[in-house]
């Protein structure tokens, strides 16, 4: 027999994967997690004749040659399948999207690219191969694809993840029921929870960072879900929650990051979680009290999180300035020379003044003023930064100011100048930079 299986507790990507797998390689039969994932629960209920799942169990007396294994190349995750496979040596193919992790599977065939999902990755294969889906197939492969990329906007998402969309949408894909699908804030005690939790807003080391802790009597199903509509309203750069689950006597640890720097999985591998880079867990049984070790934990973001990225780090250290009895001509002809749109203005003792763009040029040269000095014309009060400051501070500063080109200064001096060009460029690769 040749089956094919996810990582245990198993998430919508593993499903939108597996559903391909079948398409892709008939032969093999499907196999279950004794656990799903509660954002996939819904889908899998009204759906599971199509997967057609056989139970780990169910393989125990069969010769296995051959195992597919999707969204994971970790071991450990997919440990409660090979308990049940008897052949020592199958021949084994990981399909996979998290480029970045290690494989430990023993004798795998690693199948890798830069995806959003595990299900795109298998989806290009699909098209090449020109498959057929039936509606339910796409609509189920579809809800992963917008499951792993936050619906096609967070950051790990490529060319390709739109390309399988679309041909899932050519193939009768249902984006009425995919929304349904990945409206995972239903339940009353998800509501609850939501209602109860009050995240606190501080900057670790830079980063604008949310910490919560709340008690519950009980484990609430979809706990990551209230999580992540908290992320998504709330927008930090990283969120840790932690809940203290009385029954169990356990701490639930759910980290969510949006920024290359914070590496949330690698954050909770101390603790034995697992996940993404910016998405990870960790069920922890402690002796501690649960606000007892939300305060170790706090305390030690303060060393573990690597410092924020800071206008030091991408300002323009070759700066151009014209004093500010230059005239607006010879100041417009110093523009087009150094091919800049604005530059900052300088005294008579080398303090930045102002900022003369083109614009004020322009105004200028409408009234006829192109003789005048530019501290007639330049933008003041100057509006400026140190370069301590992090993106997020001075991201604000050109929303606030609606300016373009922001002067750091250092005791007065001038050490710099980020433009919004500066900014939009570094944050563009910081998305292209992070890992799946």
């Amino acid at each position: 027999m040749d089956i094919a299986f996810g990582h245990s507790n198993m998430d919508i990507d593993s499903l939108g994967s597996l559903i391909l797998v079948k398409k892709l390689f008939p032969s093999y039969r499907l196999v279950r997690s004794s656990r799903i994932h509660p954002a996939a629960q819904n889908i899998y209920s009204f759906y599971a004749e199509y997967f057609d799942f056989l139970n780990a169990t169910d393989i125990a007396n069969e010769q296995i040659d051959n195992v597919i294994i999707v969204d994971t190349c970790s071991c450990s995750r997919v440990k409660e399948y090979f308990t049940h496979i008897r052949n020592p040596s199958p021949n084994i193919q990981v399909f996979d999207h998290h480029d970045t992790d290690s494989c430990d599977i023993a004798g795998a065939e690693i199948h890798r690219g830069k995806f959003g999902a595990t299900t795109s990755l298998l989806g290009k294969m699909a098209i090449q191969k020109g498959i057929f889906l039936a509606s339910e197939e796409a609509t189920i492969a579809l809800t992963a694809i917008y499951a792993d990329t936050g619906r096609l906007i967070h950051q790990n998402v490529c060319r390709a993840d739109y390309e399988v969309s679309a041909w899932l949408f050519d193939m009768g894909a249902s984006l009425k029921l995919v929304k349904s699908f990945l409206e995972t804030i239903k339940e009353e005690q998800q509501i609850a929870v939501l209602n109860q939790i009050r995240p606190e807003h501080t900057v670790i080391r830079g980063h604008a960072v949310l910490l919560s802790y709340l008690e519950l009597e009980e484990n609430v199903s979809g706990l990551a879900a209230v999580v992540d509509k908290i992320m998504e309203v709330q927008n930090p750069d990283a969120y840790f929650a932690v809940f203290s689950i009385r029954k169990e006597k356990t701490i639930l640890l759910i980290a969510r990051s949006q920024t290359k720097t914070i590496n949330v999985d690698a954050l909770l591998a101390v603790y034995s979680g697992g996940g993404h880079t910016l998405a990870a867990s960790a069920k922890i049984s402690t002796a501690a009290e649960g606000q007892t070790f939300f305060e170790q934990f706090r305390a030690s973001l303060d060393t573990n999180l690597p410092p924020a990225t800071t206008v030091k780090d991408i300002m323009s250290k070759n700066i151009f300035t014209i004093p500010e009895t230059t005239t607006l001509m010879d100041a417009s002809i110093f523009l087009e020379g150094a091919d800049r749109t604005a530059v900052p203005v300088v005294d008579t003792q080398g303090n930045v003044c102002g900022i003369i763009s083109l614009r004020d040029i322009m105004k200028g040269r409408k009234n006829g003023k192109m003789q005048s000095p530019v501290k007639a014309f330049m933008s003041k009060p100057i509006i400026s930064a140190n370069g301590a400051a992090t993106l997020r501070e001075i991201e604000r500063v050109f929303y606030k100011h609606k300016i373009s080109h922001l002067p750091i200064l250092e005791e007065g001096k001038l050490q710099g100048i980020v433009t919004r060009w500066d900014y939009l460029q570094f944050q563009k690769q910081a998305l292209q930079d992070i890992p799946n």
